[in-house]
């Protein structure tokens, strides 16, 4: 009765007093309990605790089950069995244990509209159908339960208080679809007073909805926060619940649905799972140390609209780790706060299988609130979507987000990301942007990218399990990282991934590195490095109408193609466009098998342009086909500290420039090799080694030295390995022109002015021909009078002739030629 009072005197806490009873009435504890030990209260028919009722035990079970003599006394205690129907266990009073004490409310439906208490213990609320038990030295070690039930429910209206310790609500339903089988409305505390908080478990097994409307607290505020763990088929966070696990020394950890990429196996994965808006995680710390885990997870729907806080230490420490993922479907318009007010921001990772990052409007499928009477568990969106706010609201605070997709699934998604929405950084210190994809990554037209406020590195990272992704640019993309760097790349280093721009796009980061074993392409686009920018994969472009196809770096600019290379300025008959290359520290453009074209249309446009302010421009190049192997066209070359030209082919002409301005402070080098790639020999009868016509080249500091190398016969007059036309070659030191072929001619010089300090001119015909041939040409300063020319066909075949007109060889420098 209300003002009664029983008390159990017990040998020890140990000892365990059964209570089974029986008859056709439930058992109602209205007044006071008191025991030193353990006592079970066991009736088919219910268990009531009144809200007058006060105990006070070593450990309690009050259950509808029932237990065997024959277990009970070999301290096996496990429960089964099913109370009679509407049979409940239920406490509206005080509950309460000495420290390390347990309370265990068990049966097919359990409820709490009171206050639990077990200091240092356990207290579990479990519907289902068996509940073992393991208890030592009158402790709860652990519990299981197993088996569903019909109609199974377990919920907390009132308080639950596990100090240092932890709570277990667990209820496994049969055939529950969207009904609730466990129930938080209260408050469920598992604060830690030591070195870190409790533990809390919502577990509604494989069927129906485990709802948190309440406050689940896990936080310490000495120590590092705690852990909450909410398993079921489906789960909601309810608006206005609190789930939290943070502590003064570091942040605990809440996974909500499953663990880290649902990869834990200790953790059952959601089908789905709902986070209203004004649904709050938190697992910061509070003082020192980093922000905790929390993880949002499921394997067919999570719909993101809360708020996640992993913040760290006011004091010291980074941000903690965040994500809000599901297999498949992810809409995700919640706000993240990974900050660190003394350290480094943390991390938000979004992980479904396709996602789509959009922006505010009635289009985008992204509820921010559900209407009264609305299914939560049913999509309002066919595909992942995640809100570009969301994202910028982060990175604003120094958090890094990472958005992945993984796998395919049945409606075809393969894995892709597609960001029709501007990603701009307004606020806060640097942050990464992480689009990691299992397929691949492409950008509505007009899409932004970049920073305004600190800098934002990008990452941009496809084909994670596919071989041969892409990453598509729209038209009119600008990504502009405020001096971020940007990383273009394959998710996986066994797949290969290509990128395109579209059409007038533009990039714009502190170090530029792509690394595209498919190849860079597209029209009219510019990418721009601060520093360094570095291309590994062929690269393409075309332009015209007066549009600029651009690559520029603060820093060294690198092109390394294991193909070819290929900018091409065009005439659309409204005015050619424009190739810029330019990187201050030096340019190198390498194509390892395979050609370079620099060529524009026009050469009044200074279609190509490449320059190096304060280093040196190679371009290299070996093709194993007929190609021509380089090729610049009305193109205009210049650096401070020299320009290498190097081009390598088997059949074609490995070198041919025409209409090109080259300008240094250093050494030209230009060779051209034409060679059998079997033998080393020379190459085909038709190759040539360097073909210069119409252009010109000065070096004001260095010297100038043409090489051609090719495999000429008498069927090709025409072709000399070392052509030089109609061009002009300046220098204030030496001048060396080198020539070797089997029998046209070695080097060959016409229409063109020669000014230098010293003159080589080594022309070779191994076979028969001409060795070198000058004509029509002038030679000007330290070589007018042919006193620092040398002119030698050593090596070549006997009755090989050497061509000399009176343009070269004259009165007034006849003798000094003979002498």
């Amino acid at each position: 009765g209300k003002n009664n009072t029983v008390q159990f005197v017990q040998p020890n806490s140990s000892s365990v007093a059964l209570n089974r009873v029986t008859g056709a009435s439930g058992s109602q504890i209205m007044g006071t309990l008191k025991a030193n030990g353990q006592v079970f209260i066991l009736n088919p028919n219910g268990v009531l605790f009144g809200k007058n009722a006060r105990v006070d035990v070593g450990g309690l079970v009050a259950s509808t089950k029932n237990i065997s003599t024959t277990d009970f006394m070999k301290g096996q205690y496990t429960l089964s069995g099913s109370g009679n129907p509407g049979a409940q266990v239920v406490n509206q009073g005080s509950l309460t244990t000495s420290k390390g004490g347990y309370i265990v409310l068990a049966g097919e439906r359990v409820s709490n509209s009171g206050t639990v208490t077990t200091p240092s213990g356990k207290t579990i609320l479990a519907a289902g159908k068996t509940v073992t038990l393991q208890l030592d030295n009158g402790g709860l070690t652990s519990v299981s339960v197993n088996g569903s039930v019909v109609n199974a429910l377990v919920e907390n209206q009132g308080l639950i208080s596990a100090t240092n310790g932890q709570v277990y609500l667990t209820a496994k339903g049969q055939d529950m679809l969207l009904n609730t089988v466990v129930n938080n409305s209260g408050t469920v505390e598992a604060k830690g007073l030591a070195n870190r908080g409790g533990e809390i478990v919502l577990n509604g097994g494989d069927s129906g909805v485990v709802s948190q409307s309440g406050h689940l607290l896990a936080d310490s505020q000495t120590g590092q926060g705690g852990k909450i763990t909410l398993e079921g088929q489906n789960i909601h966070l309810a608006g206005g619940s609190l789930t939290t696990a943070t502590g003064k020394t570091g942040g605990g950890e809440v996974y909500v649905g499953g663990g880290w990429q649902g990869q834990d196996s200790h953790i059952k994965n959601a089908s789905k799972v709902v986070m209203d808006k004004a649904a709050t995680v938190d697992v910061s710390a509070t003082e020192n140390g980093n922000g905790g885990t929390a993880v949002l997870w499921s394997d067919d729907y999570t719909n993101f609209r809360g708020t996640v806080l992993a913040k760290g230490g006011a004091k010291s420490g980074d941000g903690g780790r965040v994500e809000t993922s599901s297999h498949r479907n992810l809409q995700a318009s919640g706000a993240v706060d990974a900050s660190a007010r003394a350290g480094h921001g943390g991390e938000w990772l979004l992980d479904p299988t396709d996602v789509t990052i959009v922006g505010a409007g009635a289009d985008t499928g992204i509820d921010s609130a559900t209407a009264d009477g609305t299914d939560i568990f049913t999509p309002t969106a066919s595909g992942g979507q995640i809100l570009n706010s969301s994202i910028v609201n982060q990175l604003n605070a120094g958090t890094s987000v990472t958005v992945k997709t993984s796998g395919t699934d049945t409606d075809g998604e393969t894995g892709n990301i597609t960001v029709n929405a501007n990603i701009i950084k307004t606020a806060g210190t640097d942050a990464k942007l992480t689009l990691l994809a299992d397929n691949n990554i492409s950008t509505g037209d007009n899409v932004s990218i970049g920073a305004t406020t600190g800098k934002l590195n990008l990452d941009l990272l496809a084909g994670n399990t596919t071989n041969n992704a892409s990453i598509s640019l729209g038209k009119f993309i600008n990504i502009s990282l405020n001096g971020g760097d940007l990383l273009a790349d394959a998710g996986n280093s066994a797949s290969g991934v290509s990128l395109t721009f579209m059409n007038n796009g533009k990039i714009k980061g502190g170090n530029v590195t792509l690394n595209l074993s498919r190849g860079l392409g597209g029209y009219a686009y510019n990418v721009n490095a601060d520093n360094d920018l570095t291309i590994n994969g062929s690269v393409t472009g075309s332009t015209g109408w007066g549009a600029v196809l651009g690559f520029t770096a603060g820093g060294k600019l690198a092109m390394n193609s294991p193909g070819s290379i290929s900018l091409q300025a065009n005439d659309s008959g409204n005015g050619g466009g424009r190739v810029l290359i330019s990187g201050d520290k030096g340019v190198t453009l390498n194509a390892a098998a395979g050609t370079v074209t620099l060529s524009a249309a026009k050469a009044a446009t200074n279609g190509v342009n490449i320059t190096s302010g304060n280093g040196a421009v190679s371009i290299t190049n070996m093709v194993q086909d007929g190609s021509n192997g380089m090729t610049l066209t009305n193109a205009n070359i210049s650096s401070k500290d020299g320009i290498v030209l190097n081009g390598t082919t088997f059949w074609g002409q490995a070198v041919v420039m025409s209409g090109v301005n080259l300008t240094t402070g250093g050494d030209v080098d230009i060779t051209g090799l034409a060679k059998n790639l079997t033998t080393g020999g020379l190459g085909a009868a038709s190759s040539s080694g360097v073909q210069l016509s119409g252009s010109n080249i000065s070096s004001t500091g260095g010297n100038i030295t043409l090489t051609g190398t090719a495999g000429t016969d008498v069927s090709h007059p025409s072709i000399s390995s070392l052509q030089v036309s109609n061009s002009t070659l300046t220098t204030n030191n030496a001048l060396t022109l080198n020539g070797t072929t089997e029998t046209t001619t070695g080097v060959k010089v016409t229409g063109s002015t020669l000014s230098a300090a010293t003159l080589n001119v080594n022309g070779v015909a191994r076979v028969q021909g001409t060795g070198f041939s000058l004509a029509t040409s002038q030679l000007l300063g330290g070589l007018a009078d042919l006193t620092n020319v040398s002119l030698s066909s050593a090596g070549s075949a006997a009755g090989a002739q050497n061509v000399l007109d009176n343009s070269i060889v004259n009165d007034a420098n006849r003798d000094t030629l003979l002498a």
